[in-house]
């Protein structure tokens, strides 16, 4: 579908999987606004491939001009849950910026979006310009993050969240292997202020309630990067993921175990997902499983002991914004008991992605 405006700029919405030329095209503009490194990180050659497919949904919507693009936005519907969806790589060759282009194919993103019956579309920014663009589309920052978010409905961002989380507290909990289906699902798990400030070291995730949120559709692909290393495991109710867990291999076969789930939740579930996680652990052959907590974690701490974990003098740092987080590290002692688990839960076909 393509339309026409002036100065001869064309405008195109394009379905995701794309002709490898068109690929080919927004991967070069990308690189020349955001850096290879990012496209590398997000694997967006792969996403807009069509790998993603059977995931997600996904539309990028392109303004050119002889020779080449000018201005795009790429739009990610999730399948699991239409009423959630993410916009990214919004972005405009510097000649051609104030002339419109970006708004312009943002509201044609979000008209894809509602039309779709999305509700709650997400986006991140750390350009003041940008954000007073978004702004007068409706968007409002997430506190604690650089993440916006535009309702349908016209919601605060607290009114949104607070309705999103309500859903399902009563259903009942099933984990899985991590995937690209948690790929818009896995924001607003990760921007509510949790009281501890590690929520996963493996994926480096820290809480907004200490530390400012700066990605936005950069979130999943700190799991999905983690799967080379390791695995990880979301628990899911109805269509909210809740929880994650996450195994990471380091230097001589240790597995680091580490995870969070959403408060409204039942402790159960960060249970079970640990659990997932060590037996995955143990069936790889781990030479150690070990988990880590911020000194001051408390809650944690006694989390870790009821699940089998003991403390070390063992220590580690993590530098994050010019400050130190320090990390007591837990070995993992239940260990001899995980081998009969790990069969029996490999007997349920736990470890089968879905």
């Amino acid at each position: 579908m393509s339309y026409m405006a002036e100065d001869n700029i064309s405008f195109s919405v394009n379905v995701v999987p794309l002709k490898k030329p068109t690929v080919d095209k927004l991967i070069c503009f990308w690189s020349s606004i955001f850096g290879e490194e990012y496209l590398s990180n997000q694997a967006t050659r792969a996403i807009l491939s069509g790998k993603e497919n059977s995931f997600n949904k996904d539309f990028v919507f392109i303004a050119e001009k002889s020779p080449g693009i000018v201005s795009t936005a790429h739009l990610t519907i999730s399948g699991l849950d239409r009423r959630i969806g993410g916009l990214g790589e919004v972005a405009t060759l510097s000649e051609y910026r104030g002339k419109g282009l970006a708004k312009l194919l943002c509201c044609k993103a979000i008209s894809e979006f509602e039309r779709r019956g999305g509700k709650c579309l997400f986006l991140g920014t750390n350009n003041p310009v940008a954000a007073r663009l978004y702004s007068a589309l409706g968007y409002r920052y997430i506190p604690g993050t650089r993440v916006m978010l535009r309702t349908t409905q016209g919601e605060s961002p607290e009114e949104f969240l607070g309705t999103y989380w309500n859903c399902g507290r009563k259903e009942k909990i099933r984990i899985v292997r991590g995937n690209a289906t948690f790929r818009i699902q896995i924001i607003p798990l990760a921007i509510w202020p949790y009281d501890g400030i590690v929520l996963d070291a493996n994926a480096g995730l820290f809480s907004i309630r200490w530390f400012t949120q700066k990605s936005c559709m950069g979130l999943y692909p700190k799991y999905e990067n983690l799967d080379k290393e390791g695995a990880w495991f979301a628990a899911v109710v109805n269509r909210l993921l809740v929880g994650i867990s996450s195994v990471r291999f380091c230097a001589n076969m240790a597995a680091r175990i580490d995870g969070f789930c959403h408060p409204f939740f039942s402790k159960h579930a960060l249970v079970s997902l640990y659990r997932h996680a060590i037996c995955y652990a143990d069936k790889k052959g781990a030479a150690r499983i070990y988990a880590v907590r911020e000194r001051n974690d408390s809650e944690k701490n006694r989390f870790l002991l009821k699940l089998g974990f003991v403390p070390t003098e063992e220590k580690m740092k993590i530098e994050m914004e010019n400050n130190t987080i320090e990390l007591i590290v837990y070995d993992y002692h239940g260990a001899k008991n995980s081998g009969r688990t790990a069969l029996k839960m490999r007997r349920q076909n736990v470890f089968k992605e879905t």
